[in-house]
């Protein structure tokens, strides 16, 4: 394998259903766990701070890996593992450098990020414009994906999880971020939902549902979507959890990553929030100019909102926090 290496920044490009992707794995014997998102830039957001978090929170020995194409639906993947097509972006961290941003390898295969490391959980996502639609878990694009990766895994021990990321907002100073925000591809595809980020989130749960956790390839689910859907019956609005029409905030992305590193490593409940700031070198392509500081109310938010979604995945829980300090 021959990378381009980069080091840069990442700018934005337990359910009790009886089934499958009911069981989180936590960290192996020796305190290693090594994580691979077959994704696109939602992956990204939800990886970025995951070292960090986890640091935090007193967990060494993480390794994330996020094989990165924009957009990316789950045909596009069989498309490019099928040519072998080095069309992807694989952005690597881990506690050892917690606070330092991601690597980025240019020029990567599939094939290549997943025999770069002996990874222990592969997390498959579906696009952006087809995670609330039944032909995207009927199409035999997961069960390709898993075979190729089945056949290519240094780890024979490795297990599936599915990432249920976010739906997109409806704030308008958000949506026109995108160029000609009424054409768009999120706009045409969500359409259908009545422009009601409610029924659209009903029917992503009711897909995951349906489709993941009764297949028993997959060992859990990460329900980063829901986490952030309870954030947003809080005090906070939607310009606090994205920065743009579809991508996770600075807060955001720390409501994602408690998510997966929850999820990662069988925690049914966090008891606090040990993360206290998110670094601006970790967003130097962003709107974060200086050090974030999290605030006892958003700590208590996070912590709301990760734990409801742990203790009810598929079910928006009302926040507590409805009125700002």
């Amino acid at each position: 394998m021959t990378f381009l290496l980069l080091v840069g920044v990442l700018s934005g490009c337990g359910d009790s259903t009886e089934g499958g992707a009911t069981e989180s794995t936590g960290a192996n014997k020796d305190n290693t766990l090594k994580v691979l998102t077959l994704g696109h830039s939602l992956a990204v957001d939800s990886g970025h701070m995951l070292a960090m978090v986890a640091h935090a929170e007193g967990r060494d020995g993480l390794k994330v890996g996020t094989l990165y194409y924009s957009g990316c639906p789950l045909s596009k993947h069989v498309e490019y593992l099928t040519k072998n097509s080095p069309e992807y972006i694989l952005y690597l961290s881990s506690t050892e450098n917690p606070d330092e941003a991601p690597q980025a390898m240019e020029s990567v295969t599939m094939q290549d990020a997943i025999a770069y490391d002996d990874w222990d959980i592969i997390v498959l996502q579906g696009g952006p414009f087809e995670i609330a639609k039944d032909a995207t878990y009927l199409s035999g694009s997961i069960q390709t994906i898993q075979k190729y990766v089945n056949e290519n895994k240094l780890n024979p021990d490795a297990v599936f999880a599915w990432h249920m990321f976010w739906v997109p907002p409806l704030d308008n100073s958000l949506r026109d971020m995108y160029p000609d925000p009424q054409n768009n591809t999120y706009y045409t595809n969500y359409k259908d939902f009545q422009d009601d980020r409610s029924v659209l989130y009903d029917a992503v749960t009711g897909c995951v549902e349906k489709h993941i956790l009764s297949d028993d390839t997959f060992s859990f689910m990460i329900p980063s979507g829901t986490a952030m859907e309870n954030a947003l019956s809080s005090y906070l609005e939607e310009k606090d959890l994205y920065r743009d029409y579809a991508h996770a905030s600075d807060l955001g992305r720390v409501i994602a990553a408690y998510t997966w590193y929850c999820r990662l490593y069988d925690v049914d409940a966090l008891d606090e929030i040990k993360l206290d700031v998110i670094p601006k070198k970790l967003f130097k392509s962003t709107k974060l100019t200086e050090d974030r500081v999290l605030t006892d109310s958003e700590k208590q938010i996070i912590l709301e909102s990760v734990n409801n979604a742990l203790k009810e995945p598929l079910k928006m829980t009302p926040s507590a926090y409805t009125t700002a300090p």
